[in-house]
């Protein structure tokens, strides 16, 4: 079935598929421009991330190194313009061409782990969100997610908001508010300024720009503590109002929501924290709040050690998934589903499910569980620090980290047969999504209204299934054990046939590869690939340790 009504929604492309989806993308491809035309030709570049390795970008998008476009770097790991400096790179680029900002973190334990690309050319602009790290090992064999549009040169136009169509009118709200948060986010890393002189992109640049084709709403985090009206910018906060604003009704009947949650990394939680994310991902627009008696189901969807193990990377697939057994926390221990399904056989090949998510995904999902309500893709894992903790009585909210993330709706789409999309670089437009036989994408429907026909709401190509994720054998066990007062039977001894991975825990034998985790850990430390997970805190998640106790750290 042909679909029309697309969702800006992209996969990063993975090498050592039978069939890759014609749609996934590369760093290269959200990069290109043709240096052959001025009007293509990239002015002004900026590259927002966690972790980014320079000479890399450079050999994978060469238009940067071959044109004379001002690059801006935005990033907090420590001594990289130090590194920069010294690199054959800088006396090849020149120092005028490349500036290197470290945000600033106010707060302790906060990072810089937004994910932005925002180019700028005479036609107009690009702007990417996505999940992954700008180094190698985040790309080709991890599965990741990415938005991106293209924005044309505002040209001024005699139609009032009168003769506009009511989508139409809504977009053009939506674009403007769009254009304000992107404006938001790059003042905050300190990546636009109005100030002329300086090495920041100029403000007037990013004013020129029609944003109303704009598909999605995004939500950041900023760090520092947000009062007032100022806490419903950030975080869950913002998405609270983003999703408020949604046409959501509040279950009818019996029904409880369900809510997806997805996610590579998990910090210490809190009740709190956790009743707080399930409020915001559960509001209607009435804001009417859930009874008690209708309390969400939310599944979680994470690897088993078994996944990691006969991933494309082996045991070094779960060094991206820095997750630690001291957060063991119950919320989590009895919500777990698997990143992909169990194989009929060993060594089955599951494809696409063999390449480790790194991507951050939340969402809900309709009464019967046909499609979504809403869509999120995001950098924030599940902790405090990303989404932030209310205070005050709900009047603050304390945020430590910088994220970047958009969320779709039954209105977010692109349509290629309404006459073409706008693309900054002509040459080799970003291809349009879609999915062929074979690639291990799913299809999956954003609806507000159960139908008959969903041919006309708008198309998601995932990389998993939200829909019918396969439970862990011990999530099943301990879901049955809440209804022992009813007389159903109790299973003393959970399974171990589905064990989450947790990167600190000993894990056995050799990985698909043909390598044992102890190998692959002391080699990645020697090449200085990324943090070492077993020496840098903070990042954890529970799903084992029944005898642990039911503190929150």
């Amino acid at each position: 079935m042909e679909e029309t009504k697309l969702c800006p929604f992209w996969v990063s492309r993975v090498s050592g598929l039978a069939t890759e989806s014609p749609s996934a993308l590369t760093l290269s491809d959200l990069l290109h421009c043709n240096i052959e035309d001025p009007s293509e030709v990239w002015t002004h570049v900026v590259l927002a991330n966690y972790l980014i390795d320079l000479e890399w970008v450079f050999d994978m998008a060469t238009c940067l190194q071959l044109s004379n476009c001002h690059v801006m770097i935005v990033s907090g790991e420590e001594g990289l313009a130090e590194r920069y400096a010294a690199s054959p790179l800088a006396g090849l680029l020149g120092k005028e061409r490349v500036e290197i900002i470290k945000p600033k973190l106010p707060l302790p334990f906060g990072v810089h782990h937004g994910k932005l690309i925002l180019c700028v050319n005479s036609k107009g602009v690009r702007i990417s969100v996505l999940t992954a790290n700008f180094i190698e090992s985040d790309w080709g064999k991890k599965t990741q997610g990415i938005y991106v549009q293209d924005f044309p040169r505002l040209v001024t136009s005699s139609a009032s908001s009168n003769s506009m169509g009511s989508l139409q009118a809504l977009r053009r709200c939506r674009g403007t508010r769009f254009k304000e948060e992107i404006k938001r986010y790059l003042s905050c890393i300190g990546a636009i300024s109005s100030t002329t002189g300086t090495n920041c992109i100029p403000l007037s640049l990013l004013d020129e720009v029609d944003y109303s084709g704009a598909c999605v709403e995004l939500v950041s985090s900023v760090p520092g503590c947000h009062r007032n009206s100022d806490a419903y910018r950030f975080g869950m906060g913002r998405l609270q109002e983003v999703l408020r604003a949604m046409q959501i009704s509040s279950p009818s009947g019996e029904n409880s929501p369900t809510l997806v949650w997805q996610f590579s990394s998990q910090g210490t939680l809190t009740s709190n924290f956790l009743r707080s994310l399930e409020r915001v991902m559960t509001i209607s627009t009435d804001n009417t709040p859930l009874p008690d008696t209708k309390s969400p189901t939310v599944r979680i969807i994470y690897p088993t050690e078994a996944e990691v193990k006969g991933s494309f990377e082996g045991w070094h697939g779960g060094l991206s998934l820095p997750v630690r057994l001291r957060c063991c926390h119950p919320y989590v221990n009895e919500r777990l589903y698997r990143w992909g399904q169990r194989p009929y056989a060993e060594g089955a090949d599951r494809g696409r499910n063999r390449a480790m998510p790194h991507i951050k995904t939340y969402m809900r999902l309709t009464e019967n569980g046909d499609g979504l309500k809403w869509f999120m893709l995001t950098s924030a894992n599940l902790s405090r620090a990303a989404w932030g903790e209310w205070q005050k009585g709900g009047t603050q909210i304390l945020i430590r980290s910088y994220e970047l993330g958009v969320v779709y709706g039954t209105d977010s789409f692109i349509n290629p047969a309404d006459g073409g999309l706008f693309s900054a670089t002509p040459s080799k437009p970003i291809p349009v999504p879609s999915s062929i036989g074979g690639d291990g994408l799913v299809r999956v429907k954003i609806k507000t209204l159960p139908s008959e026909s969903d041919r006309d709401e708008p198309t998601l190509f995932l990389p998993y299934n939200p829909l019918n994720p396969q439970p862990y054998v011990s999530t099943l066990q301990m879901q049955q054990r809440e209804h022992r007062h009813t007389g159903h039977s109790c299973v003393s001894q959970l399974s171990s046939l589905d064990v989450p991975w947790l990167v600190d825990l000993p894990h056995r034998g050799k990985d698909c590869l043909g390598k044992e985790f102890r190998d692959v850990l002391e080699g990645s430390n020697r090449r200085g690939e990324e943090p070492d997970p077993l020496r840098s805190g903070g990042c954890c998640v529970g799903a084992l340790g029944e005898k642990r106790t039911n503190r929150d750290a």
